[in-house]
């Protein structure tokens, strides 16, 4: 029984590690600009600007490299 755990969590660990490695800078990213409208929606403005989507804001970065 030990033995299966063992290869399970061996298993586990070589799926997360072939996940995408971008989620935590995705996710923060959508984070901040959400509270940024959230904060602009809550000031009744009527300018709130569309926000840039995380692939398009990874574009413009690897094009100022």
């Amino acid at each position: 029984m030990r033995g299966l755990n063992v290869i399970l969590g061996l298993l586990a660990a070589m799926v997360m590690a072939a996940c995408s490695a971008d989620w935590p800078q995705r996710l923060g990213y959508h984070a901040v600009q959400n509270a940024g409208q959230l904060q602009c929606q809550k000031a009744m403005s009527n300018d709130c600007e569309r926000r840039q989507s995380y692939d398009a804001y990874q574009r413009e970065r690897e094009t100022m490299r």
